[in-house]
C-alpha cells in the first residue's frame, strides 16, 4: 500500500495540508505547493510575503496576533491557526485561491494568492460581539464561498472571486461534552453542522433563514469505554460520515516503555443510505499527531505556471520526495 511506503520516510520538514478542493492539493513540505495528485504534477509557490503563513509554519511572519506569547516560536500550537488557511478552485476557470482570513478584534480581513502574488483585499468585515475562529475546525468552499465557523456560531463567509465578504448570524447550542464539526453536504448542497456526543450524533442543515435544522439522528459506532482514548467526528459530506476513534493497544507482545500508552487509532464510516457502520482502516502514523482527514477527487486541472514565471525546482530537491510520496496516497489501485 501506499501508506506503508510514506510511513518509511523520514519528514525532517514539517508537513501540513491546509486544503484539498477539486481534486487539488495545497501542500506545505519545507516550501508551500499546489499540486494535482492525479496528473503528477505541482507547483511552488512564494508564501514568505504571506502575512500568516509563515507563522503557521514555524517562521516570524508580518501579521500579529493578540495572544502571540502563547505560540512559542516552532510551538507546533501554531498549527491550530491552520484553518485561516482557506483553498479554493474555480471550476470554470479552473484557477485556484488561497484565502488566509486575518482576525482583528472584532473585525476580519482577507489575504489572497491567485498563484502569483499575496496581496490584501479591500474588503473587511466587522461583527457585532467578539467570538474566535473555531480552533482546528476547516472553512467549508460551497457555492463558490468559503466559510469560517465562529465560537459563537456564526459564520464568515468570503467570495474569492468578486472577493465580497458577509456575516451568517446562525446559533447553535453547544454541551460542554460535544463534538463538533463543520462541513457540506453535497447532496442538498447546504452547509453542515454535526454535533455528537458517545451515543448520538446529529446532523443539522443550514436554511436559508440562517438556522439549523435537525435533518438527521445516527446512532454512534460502538466504543469500548475501559479502552478509549479519544475520539472525533473528521468528515462529512451527505453520504458518509468519518469518525476516528483512538484507543490503547491491548496486544500484548508489544514492547512497554515505562509512563507511555500504545495507542492505535480507528476510522470507522457511516453510509448514509445504507444506515451501517464499517471499518475504514488503521491510521498509520504515530497517535499523538493531530491528524485531518480531507475529501479528494481526481480531477484534470492544471497546476502548472507558464515557463517565465515558472519556479525552477533541482531535481535531487528532497521537498519532492516527500511531496510525491504524499501525492502517491490518493492512489487506490496500489
Amino acid at each position: 500500500m501506499s501508506v506503508l511506503k510514506l510511513a518509511k520516510l523520514n519528514f525532517s520538514n514539517r508537513c501540513y495540508i491546509f486544503g484539498s478542493c477539486s481534486g487539488l492539493l495545497l501542500i506545505y513540505i519545507g516550501g508551500l505547493f499546489v499540486a494535482n495528485p492525479f496528473t503528477n504534477t505541482f507547483r511552488l509557490l512564494d508564501h514568505s510575503s504571506s502575512s500568516l503563513l509563515p507563522w503557521i509554519v514555524g517562521g516570524d511572519g508580518r501579521y500579529y496576533f493578540p495572544n502571540e506569547h502563547e505560540y512559542p516560536q516552532g510551538n507546533n500550537a501554531r498549527t491550530e491557526r491552520a484553518m485561516c488557511v482557506g483553498f479554493a478552485v474555480n471550476r470554470t476557470t479552473k484557477s485556484f485561491k488561497i484565502v488566509c482570513i486575518l482576525e482583528m478584534e472584532t473585525g476580519y480581513g482577507f489575504e489572497i494568492n491567485d498563484g502569483y502574488c499575496w496581496r490584501l483585499s479591500e474588503t473587511t468585515i466587522n461583527a457585532s460581539s467578539k467570538s474566535d475562529l473555531t480552533t482546528r475546525m476547516k472553512p467549508v468552499y460551497l457555492d463558490g464561498t468559503l466559510h469560517w465557523l465562529r465560537n459563537d456560531g456564526s459564520i464568515i463567509a468570503f467570495n474569492p472571486e468578486t472577493e465580497q465578504a458577509r456575516m451568517i448570524p446562525s446559533i447553535f447550542h453547544r454541551e460542554s461534552d460535544m463534538k463538533l464539526l463543520f462541513a457540506a453536504d453535497d447532496n442538498i448542497n447546504r452547509l453542515t453542522l454535526i454535533l455528537g456526543t458517545k451515543e448520538t450524533i446529529s446532523v443539522y442543515a443550514l436554511r436559508k433563514n440562517s438556522k439549523w435544522i435537525l435533518a438527521r439522528q445516527i446512532k454512534n459506532v460502538s466504543m469500548e469505554d475501559s479502552i478509549l482514548v479519544s475520539w472525533n467526528m473528521v468528515a462529512y459530506d451527505g453520504k458518509h460520515l468519518v469518525v476516528r476513534e483512538m484507543k490503547k493497544n491491548t496486544f500484548k507482545g508489544l514492547v512497554h516503555v515505562e509512563g507511555l500508552v500504545h495507542v492505535e487509532g480507528l476510522v470507522h464510516v457511516y453510509d448514509m443510505k445504507a444506515n451501517s457502520w464499517r471499518v475504514l482502516g488503521l491510521p498509520w502514523c504515530p497517535s499523538h499527531y493531530d491528524r485531518d482527514f480531507y475529501k479528494f477527487m481526481p480531477s484534470l486541472f492544471p497546476v502548472e505556471e507558464d515557463e517565465q514565471t515558472k519556479v525552477i525546482i533541482a531535481s535531487d530537491d528532497q521537498r519532492i520526495r516527500y511531496l510525491t510520496a504524499v501525492m502517491r496516497l490518493t492512489d487506490t489501485t496500489k
